[in-house]
């Protein structure tokens, strides 16, 4: 092995004309004299990255195993990525103990070696994170002790149709070895709350065990998790198989438990869901005491799907723009609007689609877990590319079973029919303007509603209609008196108390345009105020005493409380929040409201594993998908050591990759950090010589996602790096200098040349 050349470079949060003298003095910073091969995803990595999760519970001094799954290691300590529905317990998933097989040998099916505590999961995007705690004998782990094989999560924002995707995971329930599947993009799924890119879909299907691993761009970087919840054992088409004799009858048969497995997968999430989860979980931090009742939020009986309408665009609050009965040729948009009822969290529900009778899998929805709560309304659909002429048919399912159906036909050119559009809501102020206008409106006015029209003509028959939950309270039927196109604002003719409405519009007895709005809180001039008097706490008030409003707190704090009032919040009205950490989102959480109307002193909090880093930390209220507040409070520094000041452990290293003629980022580009025990002649791309990676955003910014250790100023580490992006010369440097005298952050500005 090269002996590296020490330099007398000494990193700062310069840009890289410092670093390296912009790249053009000989420090060893070369174009290989014969390029290195393009960047290869290291498959033996990320097969033994590659876990298989098991629900286990003892049933007469035996382990029986009621559900599994595949996983990913995204850190070298052991914690581990993978579906709620493969780590929660559950009706169909009894369980006691989470156990973690590994791959030993690439040839060998998985061996079972630890067992797992879950950290964090969320049913709505299907996701959890888990941390290996122990051996199979009881032994406990120390934390940070292990050192497991992990794969670097990627941004799942910068994949785009075609591209090359690897799915790596299970085939079977733990009896073969771990498997490859290579496939490409082949469209995006929109769901309600999670917006366009809510599923990723690949070419390539993959059997149901493999729920929970890993699927990979050509950088080797996880973007999406293949995910398909399995039905319950007694719905309509489960797949479910008995593997242990369950009944101790002396034999394997349908008379025994059996695991549930889902049907083939080609729907992906994206891994950019889960980063918030993994973040909170590097850090030690978790979600603490609240207020807010711990029963999940859902209705008795079964669920129901109703009033399926189709729209081609979908606006800010999650509400359809328009209503569509047939769309034109070239129509690159359309979703699938539906009421729900009676529905619970952690129900399985899918949609089928044809196009003329030929199933569709690309604009279906794999059987996944609902978290919309008990009663709303919800879409899916797609944006990405054209819609194909046909007939199509959109099947829903609950559940394995069938609750309805609906058409829209695509195809023609594109008609002038009388339409309304463009649904908003809001106050009028005493010029008669409308004034602030969302679907958040405060209790005790008169609302007003503004929409689109065209292709009106005078003495066409239309209707609105007022509900009150599902409940119609006000209704008009009208002849049309005003122009053929442009604006109008009705006036509800109805008292508004808190909760949730919805505005129905219709033409010749057809739905043409409909939206939902919440009334809550008062009015503070244009705006409603539904929540105030925030304080922030490190504990709990004792019994009559007033918390005392602070926004800053000394470093060492092991817990965060917020404490609010609330105004006119009637109950069962859906709302979000979100705990972010330097404006990051770590946790996000929508339930129903479920405390009375008004009232004061409702919390939420934080807490840690030791105590909370130094941050500043934010708590975000939704309503109706419409950002209320924001309120934030500073521990110690009020940013995060690890990414922006020094540590005793190493230092940082983030910044920006840039086109040398235009100066725009490099959305793509890959920086490399090699081990400081290799030297750039010595790297042969292999994952082993390799300290840590970045690739860069959409707009050039990389961050390497460990740090670089310290040596010290008479024996600093060396470190070599290498820069590569398609379509450009690559670089490296050798002998970067860190000792203990290196500030961090280094943050460089790199320049690249083409080819």
């Amino acid at each position: 092995m090269l002996q590296k050349t020490r330099l007398t470079l000494v990193l700062s949060t310069v840009i890289l004309a410092a670093l390296l003298a912009a790249l053009s003095l000989p420090l060893h910073l070369t174009r290989a004299q014969s390029d290195p091969p393009p960047v290869e995803l290291n498959e033996e990595t990320l097969k033994r990255a590659a876990v298989f999760v098991m629900q286990t519970y003892q049933s007469s001094g035996a382990p029986i195993i009621s559900c599994v799954g595949s996983g990913t290691l995204v850190s070298a300590d052991g914690l581990i990525l993978t579906n709620a529905h493969t780590a929660l317990p559950s009706d169909t998933c009894r369980s006691d103990r989470l156990v973690i097989a590994v791959t030993v040998r690439l040839d060998e099916a998985p061996v079972p070696t630890y067992t797992a505590e879950i950290v964090d999961a969320n049913r709505g995007s299907d996701l959890a994170v888990l941390r290996i705690s122990g051996y199979l004998d009881g032994r406990m782990i120390d934390p940070g002790t292990l050192e497991l094989p992990f794969v670097s999560l990627g941004d799942s924002s910068t994949i785009g149709l075609d591209d090359t995707i690897t799915i790596i995971g299970y085939p079977t329930l733990g009896d073969d070895p771990v498997t490859v599947a290579r496939g490409t993009v082949n469209g995006f799924t929109a769901e309600a709350r999670l917006g366009d890119h809510a599923w990723i879909r690949s070419s390539v299907s993959v059997q149901g065990t493999m729920s929970g691993g890993g699927a990979y761009d050509r950088n080797g970087l996880l973007i999406g998790i293949p995910t398909i919840a399995p039905l319950q054992p007694s719905a309509p088409a489960a797949e479910c198989r008995s593997i242990q004799d369950t009944n101790q009858d002396g034999r394997i048969d349908r008379t025994d438990g059996c695991v549930p497995v889902g049907s083939f997968i080609t729907a992906l999430r994206p891994a950019t869901l889960a980063r918030g989860m993994i973040r909170a979980a590097e850090l030690g931090i978790r979600q603490g005491e609240s207020t807010a009742a711990s029963a999940t939020s859902g209705a008795a009986g079964q669920g129901t799907f109703s009033r399926l309408f189709f729209s081609t665009r979908v606006n800010e609050a999650d509400q359809p723009a328009n209503v569509v009965s047939t769309v034109p040729s070239g129509t690159t948009s359309l979703y699938l609007f539906f009421d729900y009822d009676n529905m619970t969290n952690g129900m399985v529900y899918e949609l089928r689609v044809t196009i003329d009778e030929n199933t569709s899998d690309i604009y279906s929805l794999p059987a996944t877990t609902w978290s919309g709560g008990s009663s709303g309304l919800w879409y899916i659909g797609s944006s990405s590319t054209p819609w194909p002429n046909g007939v199509y048919f959109f099947r829903l399912f609950i559940e394995g079973r069938e609750v309805a159906s609906q058409s829209i036909t695509v195809g023609g050119g594109a008609q002038e029919v009388p339409a309304f559009s463009d649904l908003v809501f809001g106050l009028l102020d005493t010029d008669s303007a409308l004034v602030g206008t969302n679907y958040v409106l405060p209790e005790g006015s008169a609302v007003q509603a503004r929409f689109n029209y065209r292709s009106m003509q005078p003495g066409t028959a239309w209707t609105y209609r007022w509900f009150y939950g599902r409940q119609e309270i006000a209704r008009g039927d009208e002849s049309w008196d005003g122009d053929v196109q442009g604006t109008r604002i009705i006036t509800a003719a109805a008292d508004f108390i808190p909760g949730q409405y919805r505005l129905e519009l219709y033409i010749n007895n057809t739905l043409s345009a409909t939206a939902d709005f919440v009334i809550a809180g008062g009015a503070t001039g244009t705006e409603t105020t539904i929540f105030d008097d925030f304080r922030f706490m490190t504990e709990q008030p004792a019994a009559g005493t007033v918390p005392v409003a602070r926004t800053e707190f000394q470093s060492g704090i092991s817990d965060l409380y917020a404490y609010f009032d609330w105004h006119l919040m009637a109950p069962g009205t859906s709302w979000t929040r979100r705990w972010t950490v330097d404006s990051e989102v770590i946790y996000e959480v929508t339930e129903p409201w479920d405390a009375a109307s008004e009232g004061q002193d409702y919390f939420v909090s934080l807490d840690s594993l030791t105590t909370l880093p130094d941050a500043t930390y934010g708590l975000e209220i939704w309503i109706a998908n419409v950002q209320l507040l924001t309120v934030t409070a500073k521990v110690g520094l009020g940013q995060l050591p690890v990414d922006t000041f020094a540590s005793a452990e190493g230092v940082q290293m983030s910044g920006h990759i840039l086109d040398a003629e235009t100066g725009q980022g490099i959305a793509g580009a890959m920086f490399i950090v090699l081990r400081s025990e290799y030297s750039v002649e010595d790297f042969t791309w292999d994952q082993s010589q390799v300290l840590g990676t970045s690739n860069a955003d959409s707009v050039g910014r990389f961050q390497i996602p460990v740090l670089l250790p310290r040596g010290t100023a008479d024996e600093p580490q060396l470190y070599s790096v290498l820069v590569r992006a398609e379509g450009y010369l690559p670089v490296s440097a050798d002998g970067i200098e860190v000792s203990d005298t290196t500030q961090s952050p280094v943050d460089l500005t790199i320049r690249l040349t083409h080819r």
